[in-house]
């Protein structure tokens, strides 16, 4: 009788183990990150990810006018004079959620 219950117990531990697997735990979009400055008239959209299951660290993503995406440092002591300035050029005038983008996983 215990025999049985040992083996049903070991296989579904297998399978939940081999269900994890198929699911991508560290699934951070930014592989490295830079502190170089990027122009303000380069930028299209800026992609904020705060820290979640799925990363363990804030992630900021700049993709710029051609398609590029750079992932920058979230101590980056640029990067809040950047925001500023987006904010009060175009992206004011497109409305606040035009440029700058919270993603939310």
């Amino acid at each position: 009788m215990n025999r049985p219950l040992l083996l049903l117990a070991a296989l579904t531990f297998c399978c939940c183990i081999t269900s994890l697997h198929g699911f991508n735990i560290n699934a951070c979009r930014c592989k490295s990150t830079t502190l170089r400055q990027v122009p303000p008239q380069m930028v299209r959209k800026i992609e904020v990810t705060p820290v979640s299951g799925h990363c363990r660290r804030t992630e900021i993503i700049i993709t710029t006018r051609t398609g590029n995406k750079i992932c920058i440092n979230p101590e980056a002591k640029w990067f809040p004079g950047l925001l500023n300035t987006l904010q009060k050029k175009g992206c004011a005038k497109q409305g606040p959620t035009s440029c700058i983008h919270r993603r939310l996983l």
